[in-house]
């Protein structure tokens, strides 16, 4: 391989410790840049180890250093630090961000953008704190409440045991269509992601693939809808969302699984609205929230409750006044 040669504009990047990748090398000295942007430039060969090219999984002793051009640098996609409304932070210590997540918003890059707000509200948050933040887990981008942010290694490690474990505690607020027979249940159904769903399924199917439980039980009864504590036992995607529509109640708003469109106020109080263009929805996202989690940090019990959203409390305010039993 041929070597490089230097660069004395060059920034440099040296390890500190043993044995991490080259990638998360930089990915830690250089937080606002995504990770999709550092494994190209990796690819592209303009990160150097002893003048060389480094592959990004490489890993690293202790004080070695990586070097890449200025003008690589200044290429790099970024995300810019940006409040984002609706989002707060719930819990915080020096290794961990609990926050709240408001709907619509996705916690990754989806396909075809480029910006990331919920990074970008994160690191807007941090100021010019050192460190990357690195997800726990995930929420859909439908989906309000709780997410977990861990700002070093060892916290990523730990809660991602945790988490794979079946060791934290996670509960759901689920405003379903209908009204189970019993209280309380618990729904054990191995659960699919459909890669290239048909037409008309969901992306999650039940029946086949990794075992998947949820317990449930009733929170609140209204005519036509209830509301559901969830408590999914495993993580798997949209687990609460296909578990409830295998119940036979799905979620309000969640076409994808059979829970139909908008909640619309018309649908409850007849008579209310003539022409339905002109009515603004009482919910139109899907209903689901994610209330609460319980995990064990520094040695100790911790909770993080997610208060409910305001579009989540007005439509239950209107449940309560016009969809009664």
């Amino acid at each position: 391989m041929a070597v490089a040669l230097a660069d004395v504009s060059a920034r440099r990047f040296p390890a500190p410790e043993d044995g991490l990748e080259a990638l998360g090398v930089l990915a830690d000295a250089l937080p606002d840049v995504p990770t999709a942007a550092l494994k190209r430039l990796f690819a592209s060969g303009q990160v150097l180890r002893a003048g060389r090219a480094c592959g990004a999984g490489q890993r690293l002793a202790a004080g070695e250093e990586l070097s890449v051009a200025a003008g690589a640098l200044a290429r790099l996609e970024r995300v810019s630090p940006a409040p984002l409304p609706g989002f707060a932070v719930l819990y915080e210590d020096p290794g961990l961000l609990a926050c709240f997540k408001p709907a619509g918003v996705s916690v990754v890059a989806e396909r075809g953008a480029s910006e990331r707000p919920f990074l970008g509200a994160v690191l807007h948050h941090l100021a010019s704190r050192p460190g990357r933040p690195r997800l726990v887990h995930r929420l859909d981008r439908e989906t309000s409440g709780v997410v977990l942010v861990a700002l070093d290694r060892a916290t990523l490690r730990e809660l991602g045991r945790q988490f794979a474990d079946r060791e934290v505690g996670k509960e759901y607020l689920a405003l379903v269509h209908g009204a189970p027979r019993e209280d309380t249940g618990r729904v054990e159904l191995p659960l699919a992601v459909e890669r290239r769903p048909r037409r008309g399924r969901p992306p999650v199917t039940w029946g086949r693939g990794k075992e998947a439980a949820t317990a449930w039980e009733v929170v609140e009864r209204f005519g036509r809808h209830s509301l559901l504590r969830a408590c999914p036992e495993t993580g798997r995607q949209h687990q609460v969302r296909a578990h409830l529509a295998a119940l036979g109640h799905p979620l309000v708003c969640d076409a994808a699984y059979g829970g139909r469109g908008p909640l619309l106020l018309s649908a409850l109080k007849r008579g209310r609205y003539r022409n339905k263009g002109e009515e603004r929805p009482l919910l139109a996202r899907v209903a689901l929230h994610a209330r609460r989690l319980r995990f064990v940090r520094a040695g100790a019990p911790c909770e993080v409750v997610a208060p409910l959203p305001a579009d989540f409390e007005r439509a239950l305010a209107c449940l309560r006044r016009h969809d009664r039993r």
